[in-house]
């Protein structure tokens, strides 16, 4: 079994990917990750105990230092093992990839929004991934 530290210790950084069936979105060293599950928000800081969890439709959020990332993110899972966090998900896109006028109106046509075509969700779940978008997009700003 691995060995862990409890929350908060002083082991370093914490390694993230995040990974779509396209693409790597996101790689890199961060100091805390915050993600959405269906239950809602969860933090994770180096030292973590091993898990795996069931995320939600929400924004993703990296600190590194005094700069945060953002990210919107699809459901997927998220699997943290000796500070190393990895993220599976079919839709990932940080807030430097959203146009906020694009999220906006493929909010409203959801249905069309080429970034989902093929894709499993359902149309509510599509209309929270634009509302997610344009949130994350804006926080770019």
């Amino acid at each position: 079994m691995a060995n862990y530290s409890p929350a908060g210790s002083d082991r370093g950084a914490l390694n993230v990917r995040i990974i779509t069936p396209e693409r790597v979105a996101w790689e890199g060293d961060a100091d805390a990750v915050v993600a959405t599950a269906y239950d809602g928000e969860f933090g994770i800081l180096p030292g973590h105990a091993p898990m795996m969890v069931a995320l939600g439709i929400g924004e993703f959020r990296i600190r590194q230092g005094e700069r945060y990332e953002w990210l919107a993110v699809g459901e997927g899972f998220l699997h943290v093992l000796d500070d190393v966090v990895t993220v599976l998900t079919p839709f990932a896109e940080s807030a430097r990839e959203i146009d906020v006028e694009e999220a906006r109106r493929l909010e409203i046509t959801a249905a069309e929004n080429p970034l989902l075509q093929g894709s499993i969700l359902g149309e509510e779940q599509r209309r929270r991934l634009g509302r997610i978008r344009e949130r994350v997009a804006r926080r770019a700003r």
